[in-house]
């Protein structure tokens, strides 16, 4: 069976990744309770969640343009779709974060918020030497800003056409492990602090990237005719098996970070495994998962202002015992969700909809020529550049 358009098991891992790391930051309402230590147990592993939509984002980017022919019109329309995607939702998200995460108005008094937040809002450190959080006004902006690094990057490597993927692997060996060796000495811990002074190079030379291309591999493995596990026998036990390692690696405390020594190499096992499965059976996934993977990123942008929000609306009704409980544990999450579907529907069907095409009219598509349609070149550009 060919199952190579059937990308289901994209959005089931989306969702799922969103999900876990909604649970792991619902665990601190237990803070300080007897029930913590367990909380944390069970749900800070969810904060591989992060690592596995880096692997999802560079398969996807990959995926989509295996037709791109490396124009610079066609890099264009790539980055144009990549950036109404990603930022017009997280401009929003990051004012409302001012009003709802941190005091309001009280919060521009103050020249170094106002610095801060224009940083995150350009999708900038605003501490560069405090990776990979960068103390940013939306505290979980940091990831946006190594995707839309890679965006760029990928896109440049686009521009090279054959040579894409040397370009590409070429700029990441160079800027993540050549450089950093020459600097400080190679270090896989995202966390450390390379001390470089232009500050982005925090984001550049971070091992996360190594994450992103690992997806981008995996997504160029998962196109190519040869790579096919020929038995559906076999790519059932290849998918369980890739499943089994990332659930036993995570959740038996062998790896407990972010990074490609850490969570990242099980799940770019488990994701290798589902694509390369998804080519010979067929995976089916529920459709209420399917929808849950296309709102992942307005869950994961939103709901750190539905737990706050739920937790003051409690405390101001005189029911502040029950923010510390698991039922409030269940009911931010389920309240998560419905935000997060009207914020999908308003802000990325809406919104990020408008913006992209809006954008795209700058880069108009090159129309396809006709069959034995004879049109001279110099009107071939008038039509490319209308």
């Amino acid at each position: 069976m060919n199952h190579t358009r059937n990308l289901d098991w994209v959005q089931l891992l989306r969702g799922v990744a969103a999900l876990l790391v909604v649970l792991t930051h619902a665990r601190y309402a237990l803070l300080d309770t007897p029930g913590y230590p367990f909380a944390d147990e069970i749900l800070l592993p969810g904060a591989m969640g992060v690592d596995l939509f880096f692997l999802i984002s560079g398969f996807i980017m990959c995926y989509a343009t295996a037709h791109n022919d490396g124009s610079p019109a066609e890099v264009a329309r790539f980055l144009i779709k990549r950036f109404a995607r990603v930022w017009p939702v997280y401009a929003v998200i990051t004012l409302l974060s001012v009003f709802v995460l941190q005091s309001g108005v009280a919060y521009f008094h103050q020249a170094a918020n106002r610095l801060t937040f224009w940083h995150t809002l350009g999708m900038l450190p605003a501490d560069p030497h405090a990776p990979p959080y960068f103390s940013l006004t939306l505290p979980i902006a940091w990831t946006l800003e190594f995707e839309m690094y890679f965006y760029l990057v990928f896109a440049v490597s686009l521009l090279f056409r054959r040579l894409r993927w040397l370009v590409l692997a070429s700029w990441v060996l160079l800027t993540v492990i050549l450089l950093p060796l020459a600097h400080t000495g190679l270090d896989m811990d995202v966390t450390r602090d390379p001390g470089y002074r232009f500050g982005y190079m925090s984001i550049v030379a971070s091992p996360l990237v190594l994450e992103f291309l690992a997806g981008a591999a995996i997504g160029w493995l998962y196109q190519q005719p040869w790579a096919r596990i020929r038995s559906s026998y076999v790519a059932w036990h290849v998918l369980w098996l890739g499943t089994a390692l990332a659930a036993w690696a995570v959740y038996g405390h062998v790896v407990s970070t972010h990074g490609p020594a850490g969570f990242g190499w099980p799940l770019a096992a488990m994701v290798l495994a589902m694509a390369l499965a998804s080519k010979t059976v067929h995976i089916r996934v529920p459709r209420l998962l399917i929808w849950l993977g296309s709102i992942s990123y307005s869950l994961y942008l939103t709901h750190l202002f539905t737990q706050v929000v739920l937790r003051d609306a409690l405390t101001t009704h005189g029911m502040a015992p029950l923010t510390k409980t698991w039922s409030y544990i269940f009911l931010s999450t389920a309240l998560a969700l419905s935000v997060a579907a009207v914020s999908h529907h308003y802000l990325e069907q809406g919104l990020a909809t408008w913006c992209r095409k809006w954008l795209l009219k700058l880069v108009p598509e090159r129309r396809p020529r006709a069959v034995g349609e004879n049109v001279k070149p110099e009107v071939m550009v008038k039509v490319a550049n209308r």
